[in-house]
């Protein structure tokens, strides 16, 4: 895999190198030049996964070399003959590097590069931007792309091992969750010993029987009350927490509401489920606003009872919490336990996380316990969360490359329409133009700009030559077409209309 997947950068690499060296003319890039930046790149690429912003800076460095040295000539081999080895290795930087920060640093650092040997060479705006741009989109994007797979890679890493743990948690929660249940059980049967005993007690003292049965009654009565007692002590050691008074799920949110809380209650239908069922319901209702008033202060709650056939859907909502409200943490047993006590009683727990960060719990339990259990609940809410997270990073990497994108291309056709509209002149003034007319009647007839490229072209001796545009369109099959007036002596010695191919 590895092996594929580096034979697929350096394609990428050497692809945009090789098409610039079979398609140029010799005084544009030579095959010698293309050999050198392949070499280059290649090197980069090792160096990539040791040092990432060192190779970064360093391929930032060799595209701008290849590209100042090319410009002149063909503004195209300039911009992507060393483009698919930026374009790698600002995906590997992103993806390799720690601290992100030196990213932005040496991004920083090749724009203001970039600016400044442009103006030390003369170079004209038009030529600046549209390095500067290219630099975005051949750099900023892919790196923005790696630095996304870098946090997608460390996100499924983390889950893998957070499942790992939460495994055993789950175990423990299993354990805790069975034992309250067996506590559960135990009470019910002690119960009905303790009747068993009293309707014994009374057969004892019943005088139409004889000496012999009354003394056999009382031998029973005292082992029913034997058990009854061993049966609390077995209570006690299995229970991991006092007996709390039981209550409805009514009073379940009236006590919210008394806390604070906006809690909305609603029952469909009417049943009379088992007593572990009314218990397992009890602590749904109980755990969901719990962790609502956990994660998400301040938001409404929703609960709803919905009694239908042999089975009660119990579904608890909320929406986002207050921006600011204090949030409190939690281990997440909470869910796994619930879970678990849904799946003993032969039901079915799911949650989710809707998109405007609320959350929801939706269970559903039989009116009898039932011995079905689900096998692959547990990791549900570690999937959910990390689908969650997984799409966001990706929307947010999508948006910062389409917003860097559409940045450099609209600042890219934004500049050059500008600056073709900006120094147009139009057939008619040229033709008013005359030679040996003096610069400053000239200059009344001339727009406030002019092209910034070299005249090109034989040219009066000792004159100042510039350039205007013919036309306001810069997209068109005439767009490099120019009027070009040449000065000497404060007087126009020479105006002609220069057809360039494009």
């Amino acid at each position: 895999m590895l092996t594929v997947r580096a034979l697929l950068l350096w394609a990428v690499t050497a692809i945009p190198v090789l098409w610039a060296a079979a398609t140029s003319s010799p005084e544009r890039i030579t095959w010698w030049q293309a050999g050198g930046c392949l070499a280059v790149f290649t090197g980069l690429l090792v160096l990539v996964r040791h040092r990432p912003i060192t190779a970064l800076a360093l391929a930032l460095a060799a595209w701008q070399v290849s590209f100042f040295a090319h410009v002149e000539r063909d503004t195209t081999v300039a911009v992507f003959a060393a483009a698919g080895g930026l374009v790698a290795l600002g995906f590997l930087a992103g993806r390799n590097v720690e601290d992100e920060r030196w990213g932005v640093v040496a991004f920083a650092a090749a724009v203001v590069t970039e600016v400044v040997v442009a103006v030390v060479l003369g170079i004209g705006p038009d030529t600046t931007v549209a390095g500067v741009a290219s630099l975005g989109v051949l750099a900023v994007v892919p790196w923005s792309f790696g630095r996304y797979r870098r946090g997608l890679t460390e996100l499924l890493g983390a889950a893998w091992e957070r499942a790992a743990v939460l495994e055993r948690d789950a175990a423990e929660a299993r354990t805790q969750e069975r034992t309250r249940l067996a506590a559960e059980m135990h009470d019910l049967v002690g119960h009905e010993l303790a009747h068993a005993a009293l309707r014994v007690g009374a057969l004892e003292v019943d005088q139409t029987l004889s000496p012999a049965h009354r003394e056999a009654v009382r031998e029973a009565r005292a082992a029913v009350t034997t058990a009854a007692e061993r049966l609390a002590d077995v209570v006690r050691l299995l229970r991991s927490e006092r007996n709390a008074a039981e209550e409805s799920v009514e009073e379940v949110v009236e006590r919210a509401r008394r806390s604070g809380m906006r809690v909305e209650l609603e029952v469909r239908g009417a049943a009379t489920p088992d007593q572990v069922i009314t218990r397992t319901i009890h602590r749904v209702v109980t755990e969901a606003v719990t962790n609502a008033m956990k994660h998400a202060a301040g938001a409404a709650v929703a609960v709803v009872l919905d009694h239908r056939g042999d089975c009660t859907e119990v579904r608890v909502s909320n929406g986002p919490g207050r921006p600011g409200a204090p949030r409190t943490g939690g281990g997440g047993r909470g869910l796994l336990g619930l879970n678990e006590r849904v799946a003993l009683v032969g039901g079915e727990l799911t949650v989710r996380w809707p998109e405007d960060g609320g959350f929801e719990l939706v269970a559903r339990v039989p009116d009898r316990p039932a011995s079905a259990r689900s096998t692959d609940a547990m990791t549900q809410v570690l999937r959910l969360r990390a689908q969650v997270r997984a799409r966001m990073d990706t929307r947010r990497a999508v948006r910062l490359a389409v917003g860097v994108t559409s940045v450099a291309v609209l600042g890219v056709l934004g500049y050059r329409v500008y600056d073709a509209a900006g120094s147009t002149l139009s057939p008619e003034r040229f033709a008013e133009l005359r030679i040996g007319q003096a610069e400053a009647e000239v200059a009344a007839l001339l727009p406030g700009r002019t092209r910034a490229e070299d005249t090109g072209g034989d040219r009066p001796g000792g004159s100042v030559c510039r350039l205007y545009s013919t036309h306001p369109n810069p997209f068109d099959e005439h767009r490099h077409d120019r009027y070009r007036l040449c000065f000497r002596d404060g007087a126009l010695v020479a105006k002609d209309l220069l057809i360039r191919d494009p």
